[in-house]
């Protein structure tokens, strides 16, 4: 009896040890990042190319409604832990001509005056706007080099759908070079029909594989796919897979609101 008691206790305490998440199997992130970072979720895209940022971002940003403290509060702790994820050097800029990506919290009523202000003609985005809580928007230039982006977060609409949070993590981290949402991809803030309001492990995996050495700007679906092996066995070289549940957590929105 003793004998069996101890043989059954190590097999349960094995099991973890070879439990593996479906988001950690290599196919399923290659996947995933193909679907997020390479499509678009309002515009097609007949031969899509990976774009990212290749210079430091400078954040601009500005309130006209709600607490304009907690705002800029909530953003700088996501905008550090995106930096601590990418490697990229994200800071903000009190002069707007210094930004390269604008973050603007108004409200409802006000939202096409600032689309008009920061992005261009409302009617160039209008599936966006009638479909979409809050938005985003980015430029590139010809090296699919990520130059300028804008958010516009409705602060009273976001509140009334309880997305705020969702709003600020989502929309700053598409901007980043991952901009189409998928229902595929599990767990993750790209997933309109999930539940997840902050950076998930796999999202953490997509935003490490964006920002790989591996991957450069202007690759397409095969090159992406091609150079992809190498980007896995960095990730598992680096830990970044089995230990991407924790890893996500740290400097994060979630821990740092004590969800």
């Amino acid at each position: 009896m003793t004998r069996f008691s101890l043989w059954l206790c190590a097999v349960c305490l094995s099991l973890p040890a070879l439990a593996t998440e479906r988001w950690q199997e290599d196919t399923y992130i290659r996947d995933s990042f193909v679907k997020i970072a390479l499509e678009r979720e309002y515009k097609e895209t007949q031969f899509p190319k990976l774009i990212r940022w290749n210079k430091p971002i400078r954040l601009f940003f500005e309130s006209d409604s709600g607490d304009a403290l907690l705002q800029k509060e909530l953003l700088s702790v996501h905008a550090q832990h995106l930096a601590y994820i990418t490697g990229l050097s994200i800071d903000f800029t009190p002069n707007p001509k210094d930004a390269n990506i604008f973050v603007i919290f108004t409200d409802y009523k006000s939202l096409e005056n600032k689309v008009s202000q920061y992005i261009g003609d409302p009617e160039n985005i209008r599936a966006a706007l009638d479909e979409a809580i809050c938005l985003g928007n980015f430029r590139r230039n010809g090296r699919y080099e990520i130059t300028k982006g804008t958010i516009i977060i409705p602060v009273d609409y976001a509140r009334s759908k309880s997305r705020f949070l969702d709003c600020i993590v989502e929309e700053i981290t598409q901007l980043l070079g991952l901009p189409n949402d998928s229902g595929e991809v599990f767990p993750s803030v790209f997933n309109d029909v999930s539940v997840d309001t902050y950076l998930s492990p796999l999202d953490y995996l997509l935003l490490k594989a964006l920002y790989s050495r591996h991957l450069t700007p202007g690759m397409n679906v095969e090159q992406t796919k091609a150079a992809f092996p190498n980007v896995l066995k960095q990730l598992h070289a680096n830990k970044d897979i089995e230990q991407a549940a924790q890893r996500v957590q740290r400097y994060s929105l979630k821990t740092y609101l004590g969800d």
